[in-house]
C-alpha cells in the first residue's frame, strides 16, 4: 500500500480499471481545540495503527491507501475492494477500528475538540459518466495503483 520511496513513473496518459464494486473511503480528523491534547493525542496515534494495520493485513480488503495533513487535520484517502470489506473492518472487533470508535465516543464524544468525517463511494463502472480519472507521467497513485492501470483512450471533442 505505501508509495515506494522513488516510484516507477508511468508514461503516457493512463486510467484507473476499478471492478465493479470498488469504494473509495474519505476519513476525516480535525484538531479543534490544540490544547486538549488528551483528547486528540490518542485518536492520531490509532490512526497511525490502524492504517499500518491494513498495510499489514491485505485480506481486510483496503486495496491502497494515502494520507495528507493540512494544518489541523489529517485526511485519509483509501480504495476498498467492496462496501462489505470496508463495514467489515469498521465493525469487526478483532480489527483496531472498533474498540477506537467506542473509545472516541466514550471519551471524547461530543465535546467538540476533535473533530471526525467519512465519506464512502462505490464506483460502478456498468453506469454511463461513472468515473473520470486520469495520470500521466506519474507513479501509480490512488485508484489506479488500488485496481489496475490502463491505457486511456483519447475522447473525440464535442461541439
Amino acid at each position: 500500500m505505501p508509495e515506494p520511496a522513488i516510484a516507477e513513473i508511468i508514461r503516457g496518459r493512463m486510467t484507473a480499471a476499478p471492478p465493479p464494486g470498488t469504494v473509495v473511503f474519505l476519513f476525516g480528523l480535525r484538531v479543534n481545540d490544540w490544547g486538549a491534547v488528551r483528547d486528540w493525542l490518542p485518536l492520531w496515534r490509532s490512526l497511525d495503527r490502524m492504517l499500518r494495520e491494513l498495510e499489514r493485513r491485505p485480506e481486510s480488503g483496503c486495496l491502497w491507501s494515502t494520507r495528507v495533513r493540512d494544518g489541523r487535520e489529517i485526511t485519509v484517502i483509501q480504495y476498498w475492494r467492496d462496501m462489505d470489506a470496508l463495514m467489515t473492518y469498521a465493525q469487526n472487533k478483532a480489527f483496531l477500528h472498533a474498540n477506537a470508535w467506542r473509545r472516541f465516543n466514550l471519551g471524547v464524544g461530543d465535546r467538540g475538540t476533535v473533530g471526525i468525517w467519512h465519506e464512502a463511494y462505490v464506483i460502478d463502472p456498468e453506469t454511463p459518466g461513472h468515473l473520470h480519472a486520469i495520470y500521466r507521467d506519474i507513479p501509480e497513485r490512488g485508484l489506479a495503483a488500488a485496481t489496475g492501470i490502463i491505457p486511456a483512450h483519447h475522447e473525440p471533442r464535442r461541439g
